[in-house]
């Protein structure tokens, strides 16, 4: 018979430094993720976001793989979105 020890991964740090070349892009979508962060009821995972110049600082914390897999994509989407809809609304201005 095989045996299969499983491990689980827990307490993971995940570091995403995002520059981007527009300022005023990075200052909104710096604003919207701060939202985001203060408003988090997940327990399992914690992010915050800083903003250095044109770059955006966002570091998570979660307790499993499966919570940091979440975060991860939840943030990466809102960060996508908000980069969309601004480059969207400066073309059309």
């Amino acid at each position: 018979m095989i045996s299969i020890q499983e491990k689980n991964i827990s307490n993971i740090d995940i570091l995403f430094e995002i520059k981007l070349s527009d300022i005023e892009i990075c200052n909104q979508i710096y604003s919207n993720l701060l939202l985001e962060t203060d408003f988090d009821p997940n327990e399992r995972s914690a992010a915050t976001i800083e903003k250095q110049d044109s770059k955006l600082i966002l570091k998570i914390n979660a307790k499993d793989s499966v919570s940091a897999r979440a975060t991860v994509n939840s943030y990466l989407k809102w960060v996508d979105l908000s980069f969309q809809l601004m480059t969207y609304i400066k073309k059309k201005s």
